[in-house]
């Protein structure tokens, strides 16, 4: 089996990907994933270390943190699969409406993300792994968290982001979203895969190509977007964004801090705006 049949197989027997939530158990909340492959020793990863810094990992460090260094092979022998999952027509067309506040399918959407991911990850590692294919998703190291970043202030371990980019799946644009066939209305997760995948081409794009404010001086639209302003000519304040989202989800939604792992997203930029669900 193809390893692409085998994340549709995984994605489309999910239990968690409805939002039973709000009283919809028969509504997804995600469509059908994109995926595209880079390779495990591609120079952009030491790119991403002094980028955004040394604590980025590399493929091979996150593979090994799963099955230890001892166990990693050469970086060629990597694989980084990126996948992206775009979010439904309902849900993007509700959250148009947004002004101030999310819609609460887009809050939904955010929150119930984690849980998501481990059901989804898991049962990709076990299905590879069964295939003989040794595989270690991102998203379920422990280690995988928030750091800071001297040059670009809130950071992780792991950019899902630059990987797809990394992975031809498009590019990121002026808010610090990143456009891929399908639009900015996405998330995003990531694989290290020991095996022989042909890499997606990035097709000499630059990182900033499918943003029509840095392709050709045009749009904005994410700018006059934003509830708080925390986007501008200058690109994403992250520290504002993020304090704007805490407030509002301790305002509103407090029972989802108390849970612990809902973690509250605005993306009020990522829709009504001409790359919502395309490249413009």
């Amino acid at each position: 089996m193809q390893i692409s049949d085998v994340i549709y197989e995984v994605f489309d027997g999910l239990t968690l990907n409805n939002f039973a939530t709000l009283g919809k158990p028969d509504a997804p909340m995600w469509e059908r994933p994109l995926m595209g492959v880079a390779a495990g020793d591609d120079p952009y990863y030491e790119f991403l270390k002094e980028h955004i810094g040394d604590f980025h990992w590399s493929p091979a460090e996150a593979f090994a943190l799963k099955y230890g260094e001892e166990n990693t092979p050469e970086a060629g022998s990597l694989r980084v699969l990126s996948i992206i999952f775009p979010q439904t027509e309902e849900t993007k067309a509700m959250q148009e409406k947004a002004r101030v506040f999310p819609c609460d399918n887009w809050v939904v959407s955010r929150g119930e993300w984690e849980p998501l991911m481990k059901e989804f990850c898991m049962k990709v590692e076990k299905a590879l792994e069964q295939q003989g294919v040794r595989c270690a998703a991102i998203d379920l190291r422990k280690e995988f968290s928030r750091q800071k970043s001297e040059s670009l202030g809130i950071a992780s371990n792991w950019s899902h982001r630059h990987s797809s980019f990394a992975a031809g799946l498009g590019t990121f644009g002026l808010s610090d979203g990143f456009i891929s066939e399908r639009g900015k209305a996405i998330r995003i997760t990531s694989f290290i895969v020991e095996t022989e995948l042909d890499v997606t081409p990035l097709g000499g794009r630059g990182h900033y190509d499918w943003c029509l404010y840095f392709k050709s001086g045009i749009c904005g639209a994410c700018i006059r977007r934003c509830p708080i302003r925390a986007i501008s000519e200058k690109g994403h304040d992250k520290d504002a964004c993020y304090a704007y989202e805490f407030e509002a989800c301790e305002k509103y939604w407090p029972e989802h801090i108390e849970r612990g792992d809902y973690i509250f997203g605005c993306g009020i930029c990522q829709t009504k705006v001409p790359c919502m669900s395309k490249k413009p």
